[in-house]
């Protein structure tokens, strides 16, 4: 089954304004017509820089786990380490995982593999989310959080992941969808 090209037949976006610009995200609104179609109407999209996703993996199979406090709900999540990809360049999402894990946990790891990326919700967001697998991981060095970050580290067995993502422990959805593709990377 062909799906086709994810750039043919774009609708014509013009008039981009920017609505809202915040440290985080810029909101802006283009005129859109849709492909075939004799009118325009504003779309609103949340323009964003990418993010990264990191699954730290011990020398004991254990999975990296941060706790942290999520403005958006107002309560404390379970996630992996992961953030804003600042950097530039071809391999900016693997150098800003590295940069976060060791940011948010004071992990390092020796081997290092890309696994994937989604996109959080391509009806309003711009971006993808990068996931890499950072195997071998070991604390190295002290945190160096982010001055509004207070993160506490869990570490889990692997084989409890599952387990952790069915009983909504951990129910961020760029975490499962990162956790998804780990279990498919190691199942198949």
């Amino acid at each position: 089954m062909e799906f086709g090209n994810p750039t043919d037949n774009l609708w014509p976006r013009k008039n981009r304004k920017v609505l809202q610009d915040t440290p985080i995200f810029k909101l802006v609104s283009h005129d859109v017509t849709p492909f075939g179609k004799y009118f325009t109407k504003p779309f609103y999209v949340l323009e964003s820089k990418s993010w990264v996703n990191t699954i730290a993996i011990t020398d004991k199979d254990e999975i990296l786990l941060i706790r942290q406090y999520r403005h958006g709900l107002h309560e404390y999540c379970i996630e992996i380490p992961g953030g804003i990809v600042d950097e530039d360049g071809e391999d900016a999402p693997l150098i800003s995982a590295k940069r976060e894990l060791v940011e948010e946990t004071g992990y390092t790891a020796p081997e290092w593999k890309f696994i994937g990326k989604v996109s959080g919700n391509p009806a309003i967001f711009n971006n993808y989310s990068y996931t890499f697998l950072a195997l071998g991981a070991t604390k190295t060095t002290k945190v160096d959080f982010d001055e509004a970050e207070d993160i506490e580290i869990v570490l889990v067995p692997k084989d409890r992941i599952i387990e952790l993502i069915r009983n909504g422990t951990i129910h961020h959805s760029m975490m499962v969808a990162a956790l998804s593709m780990y279990l498919i990377h190691e199942k198949f």
